[in-house]
Order: structure tokens, then C-alpha cells, then sequence
């Protein structure tokens, strides 16, 4: 019997660890998609000039979204990287975008840019710069906002900078009411910080890896951490998600809220749906828990160490609520390699049968 029983146990932990493997890959391309994420840059605004109590242009997410919001009454146009109509704010605040204008692909995600031969452009016919425009509703409410190449680092390679920490100007032109406007600012790189939120993760691991041995306790990890995921990423899409976002896929800003969604649905129904086999329940439900958090966590880890947090909540929050995640997804893998079955006693017996028998018979 025990001879039996070894190899089907080191049997299940490497399928949990293939299928693990599998869902990750699976999902972690997709949480790595040009979301906005923990970094070391950030832009901030410097002057508007001339002033006018019009607008206000703010920068989201660090250094992602240049977003600009107009008084009731007040018209706003925005220009592309050619100076060619781009975006504009009417009156009654609706906002509109010139389908023929380059910078609407260039925008389209924060790491496009123009490619082509011998550095020349090349666009989808009918996309130029000299074409006349071609005008879109895309939205209301006088707000704007779009990846502006001109605000963030676009290199791989980090910047040199100097004791101001100014990794370069930027300068934005707007025409507010016929009037010419420039928004002037720099983009800042800034050194990490002390990793003290990694610890908290190994600590989180170590305790999550004891208390998941109990198939219950494991699932109620796994539930409470999505929890929290679904929580940070709500702070981030309030941060980040303006009215409206010029060309933006809604797959960017809502993939985080899905992946903690699927995780606590997969660690629920485990805890609900006690018909199912105990296989199902113990190993493969808590391993896409584990999995779709994996996926979660991919693009966030950098805020173990970088210092820029684009969310609304405060960056310790930040921090901590990701360390638990990691954590206990962490701990729950080892817990899970190292008993895939929890309820399973050594010797093939159940919870139920374990306690001592008595040797008289009853009577009858």
C-alpha cells in the first residue's frame, strides 16, 4: 500500500506542477500588457502658461496619461505630434478624436512609435498628418486624457541624470478657446527604495505554507487574497481610468480586476461546492486560484522596490496588500507540492475513520 501510495502522491504534485506552469503562461502575457505599473519615472507638470482657469491638466498613473479637463463653456484643441488635429473639447464638452491623425495609433498603447525605412513613418492608408480630419465621437463630460509619448522615457536603457533627478523636459502645446496654451514639465528617475515589503512577503510565505497543510485554512487563503487583489486593482483603475481614454483598450484596465474575479471565483467554489471531488477541490481549483494571483502579481512585483505607485490608495497600502498576495501564493504552491491532498491522512486513511475503534462488539 505504501509502496503504492508514494508515487501517486509525487504523480499528482507534478501534474500540479505542469498545470500550474500551463495556466501561468497563460495568463501572464496578458497581465502584462501596457497597463499602468509600479515604475521609476514620474512626470510632473511645472507651468501652464499663460495661466487660465479653463482647464486643468493633470498627469495619471506616474507618467502614463497626460489628461486634460475643461471648465463648462470652454474649447479646447489638442494637437498631434505634427501639429495636425488630434483632440478636441467643444463647448458642451464633447470630446472628439480625428480618426485620420498618426498620433491616434501612436497613442494607441504607451510603447508604440513610428516605424518604417529609414526612420520614415509608415501609416494605415488614409492616416496622415496632412489629411483633412476626419472627426470621431468618443466621448463627454469635457475630459481627455491619452498616452503622451512626450511625457515618459520611450528606451530601453535608463536615463543619465543629475542631482534634480530631471531625466528630461517636456512640452505640450493646447489651444484653449483660440488662445495658445503650453504645459511645460519633466520627467523625473528616481532611485529605488528599501525593499521591506519583500520580507513581509518571505514571512507571509512561511506562515501561509503552515496554515495551508488544512485544506480549509487553504482556500481561505487563497479567497481572502484575491479579495485583496480585486481591492488594489479597483485603487488602480480609479487612479488611472479618466472619462474617457482616447484609444484605449479596456482589456488594459480592467485585465487585473478579472484575474483577482476568476482567482476568488476558483477559490469560492471550492469552498462552496462540497460535492466536487477532492482532487478538484484541494489541487486543481486552488492551483487557478494560485495561477490567475501569479498572473496578477507579474506586472506588480516592481513595487517590492520601485517608488513610483500609481493608485489612489497610499503607497504603504499598496505594498503591504501585494506582499500578502505574494505571499500567500507562495506559501500555498509549497503547501500544495508538499501535500496535494490535505484531507488525506498518511496511510490512505480519511479524517473520519482515524479515531480508535473499539475491540468488544455492540449488543444486540
Amino acid at each position: 500500500m505504501v509502496t503504492w501510495q508514494l508515487p501517486r502522491r509525487r504523480l499528482v504534485a507534478i501534474c500540479v506542477g505542469t498545470l500550474s506552469f500551463f495556466v501561468f503562461t497563460l495568463t501572464a502575457p496578458l497581465a502584462a500588457a501596457d497597463a499602468v505599473r509600479p515604475s521609476n519615472f514620474e512626470s510632473v507638470i511645472q507651468e501652464i502658461d499663460p495661466p487660465t482657469p479653463e482647464i486643468q491638466v493633470q498627469v495619471l498613473g506616474g507618467d502614463s496619461y497626460l489628461q486634460v479637463t475643461a471648465q463648462p463653456g470652454a474649447t479646447v484643441q489638442i494637437p498631434g505630434y505634427d501639429g495636425e488635429p488630434y483632440l478636441r473639447i467643444s463647448a458642451d464638452g464633447q470630446v472628439e478624436q480625428n480618426r485620420r491623425s498618426p498620433a491616434v495609433i501612436l497613442n494607441s498603447s504607451r510603447g508604440s512609435s513610428m516605424s518604417g525605412s529609414a526612420g520614415i513613418a509608415t501609416f494605415p492608408s488614409g492616416v496622415s498628418s496632412k489629411a483633412p480630419p476626419d472627426w470621431q465621437l468618443v466621448g463627454s463630460g469635457g475630459k481627455v486624457a491619452w498616452h503622451d509619448h512626450r511625457i515618459h522615457w520611450m528606451v530601453s536603457d535608463p536615463p543619465v541624470v543629475d542631482d534634480n533627478r530631471v531625466a528630461q523636459d517636456w512640452l505640450v502645446p493646447l489651444t484653449v478657446n483660440n488662445q495658445q496654451i503650453t504645459v511645460t514639465g519633466q520627467l523625473l528617475y528616481l532611485g529605488n527604495t528599501f525593499p521591506w515589503s519583500g520580507l513581509l512577503a518571505v514571512v507571509c510565505a512561511a506562515v501561509a505554507a503552515f496554515l495551508a497543510r488544512r485544506g480549509t485554512a487553504r482556500l481561505l487563503l487563497l479567497f481572502g487574497a484575491a479579495l485583496c487583489a480585486a481591492a488594489l486593482s479597483l485603487g488602480g483603475i480609479v487612479e488611472t481610468v479618466p472619462a474617457i481614454q482616447a484609444s484605449q483598450p479596456l482589456l488594459e484596465t480592467w485585465l487585473p480586476l478579472l484575474l483577482a474575479g476568476i482567482s476568488a471565483g476558483a477559490a469560492g467554489l471550492a469552498l462552496l461546492a462540497h460535492r466536487l471531488s477532492e482532487q478538484l477541490r484541494m489541487l486543481i481549483l486552488p492551483l487557478v486560484s494560485v495561477a490567475t494571483l501569479a498572473g496578477w502579481v507579474a506586472p506588480r512585483v516592481g513595487l517590492i522596490w520601485m517608488p513610483v505607485v500609481p493608485s489612489v490608495f497610499l503607497g504603504w497600502i499598496e505594498r503591504v496588500g501585494t506582499a500578502l498576495v505574494i505571499g500567500i501564493i507562495s506559501g500555498v504552491t509549497i503547501a500544495i507540492l508538499v501535500r496535494p491532498l490535505p484531507s488525506r491522512q498518511p496511510g490512505g486513511s480519511t479524517d473520519k475513520s482515524s479515531g480508535p475503534q473499539s475491540a468488544i462488539p455492540p449488543k444486540s
